[in-house]
């Protein structure tokens, strides 16, 4: 666990009102099964808030849209799927509203190897996360508009981003609950070994 200096142009998510934002970085102790472990948490997590509904927002691959479409129905579970576009380029999202601990399993059963392969995956609440055109740097340096995932703070909101392989995840909240670690550790699973590298 890792409280890091948060830069709102550094991050991908957009954040609107973000001036008192903190960032923590959480993740498993163990390199072996990580990405399992950050989802068992996850979930662990999430249900210890009592917070539903959150939200979940994520990008999938395009071939797998309608496989996931199927596994949402059959649970029974809200959501949307939108196409973001810039120009000739669109990509799915869905936007996925998560009542209680059953359909989170689900969930996140059914998606999270999304998360693992590096495509965006995050969990928002109470507010949902939408798309806004952003100017932003390419990988060679050049400015370029992106459709990039926003969030308004001028609430207290908490945003859940998986990181890179599913090795943990960052909290980018203004909620006090979550603020630093010293707070945070009050709110995570009851038997979790914590490691604070701060």
């Amino acid at each position: 666990m890792t409280q890091e200096e948060f830069h709102s142009a550094k991050e991908y998510i957009l954040f609107e009102d973000g001036e008192n934002v903190s960032k923590i970085y959480i993740g498993p102790s163990e390199y072996e099964n990580y990405d399992d472990k950050t989802r068992q948490f996850l979930y662990d997590f999430i249900c210890k808030q009592a917070i539903f509904p959150v939200f979940l927002t994520f990008e999938p691959y395009t071939d797998v849209t309608e496989e996931i479409e199927s596994t949402l129905k059959k649970g029974y579970i809200q959501y949307t799927l939108r196409f973001e576009s810039k120009k000739r380029k669109s990509f799915p999202v869905f936007h996925v509203v998560i009542n209680n601990p059953y359909s989170l399993k689900l969930v996140l059963e059914e998606t999270f190897w999304i998360a693992s392969s590096n495509q965006f995956y995050a969990l928002s609440f109470p507010n949902k996360i939408r798309y806004k055109l952003a100017i932003r740097r390419g990988i060679f340096g050049g400015k370029k508009p992106y459709m990039v995932p926003c969030i308004n703070m001028r609430e207290n909101s908490t945003i859940i981003n998986i990181w890179f392989d599913g090795q943990g995840f960052n909290i980018y909240t203004n909620d006090s609950r979550y603020s630093t670690i010293e707070m945070l550790t009050h709110h995570i699973p009851k038997g979790t070994i914590i490691d604070n590298n701060q």
